[in-house]
């Protein structure tokens, strides 16, 4: 039998783990925020030479190596480090980042009665909007009015109720440096109620004034059946509204007017004032249809007194003065409830 030796050439092999040592990547776990760097390390060796997806990066040889959010999210690091002549490389590292939604407000409150061609929020005087940041963004949030911050406004959730273009920053809770804008201004609008006032008119009714579409009067809060004209006559003490439907979305009920009793008008009573409403000034009648004497004052509806005087042998009274509103007269030698008039 003859045997016949074969010379096979040498096949290199891979290098395996030789040293007395095995380089680590400190943190072994790295989850960066956005804007966010940090510093790799390995332990303490004679050189070192760290690698960037299975590239040498040029330049980096120091036992640290920094990583930043923008240019290493998502990348694999190792480090080969050398000591007394012998080379050894780490185990990866993978270098993660946090991916978020852009921020986005979530809208509560009150719907608004209407919206314009670019998106505003039209509501009534006294109703609320609210605009709440939707998860995750929890942390340092700051709210603003018109392009100026909100002093103390840095809830999760902001309650409008003035007029005003608003928007917010925040950042989310896993990363609260990492504020972020919310990127557009949320626009809205209120829109002042309209309200009627009573007001007795010359035939000694309770009217509603300025006149609407249609008319629902209350006493003491309960419906007065069939009382659905711009004017009735009072059956009673107690306290009436009413209720004037103008066809607008913001309009409201009217303040209160208090009937303290039902009398008769005579004596020196005062029975109405004219007109009503009245520009620069107000003729006074009494129930005796004379001459009112002694003196007068006139008060806004939170009761302040704004105009006084006395009588000189004439019924009229100047309001010239006056600022456009309601008003109430009083007069200082009669007995009977005070009138209220309208200063256009």
């Amino acid at each position: 039998m003859r045997y016949v030796l074969l010379s096979l050439p040498l096949v290199p092999t891979l290098a395996t783990a030789q040293c007395p040592f095995d380089p680590t990547i400190e943190p072994a776990s790295v989850i960066l925020c956005p804007n966010e760097q940090i510093e790799l390390s390995t332990q303490e060796y004679d050189a070192y030479q760290w690698y960037k997806d299975g590239s040498a990066i040029p330049g980096a040889t120091m036992q640290t190596h920094t990583v930043d959010y923008t240019n290493d999210s998502g990348s694999e690091f190792t480090v080969e480090g050398t000591l007394n002549g012998c080379t050894e490389m780490s185990a990866l590292v993978l270098v993660d980042g946090w991916m978020f939604l852009l921020p986005y407000v979530i809208h509560g409150g009150d719907e608004p009665y209407t919206n314009g061609p670019n998106g505003e929020a039209y509501l009534c005087e006294g109703d609320t909007l609210t605009l709440s940041f939707g998860m995750p963004y929890t942390e340092n949030i700051t709210w603003y009015r018109n392009g100026q911050v909100i002093d103390g406004e840095n809830d999760i959730t902001l309650v409008i109720t003035t007029s005003g273009s608003y928007t917010g920053s925040a950042a989310p809770s896993v990363c609260p440096n990492a504020v972020m804008p919310l990127g557009l201004d949320v626009d809205v609008f209120f829109t002042t109620p309209m309200q009627p006032v009573i007001t007795p008119d010359d035939a000694g009714q309770l009217c509603a004034y300025p006149a609407g579409d249609s008319y629902q009067w209350f006493l003491d809060g309960t419906l007065i059946p069939g009382a659905d004209e711009a004017c009735i006559i009072a059956g009673g003490e107690g306290t009436y509204t009413v209720f004037v439907d103008y066809g607008s979305p913001c309009q409201v009920i009217s303040d209160p007017h208090i009937i303290t009793r039902i009398d008769a008008p005579t004596g020196r009573r005062l029975q109405r004032v004219a007109p009503n409403p009245a520009t620069d000034r107000l003729h006074i009648t009494l129930a005796d249809n004379g001459t009112p004497v002694g003196a007068w004052t006139i008060s806004d509806l939170g009761g302040r007194t704004v105009l006084q005087g006395s009588f000189t042998g004439s019924s009229w009274i100047d309001i010239s003065s006056l600022a456009s509103g309601t008003y109430t007269l009083r007069l200082a030698e009669t007995e009977t409830v005070p009138l209220r008039f309208i200063k256009k």
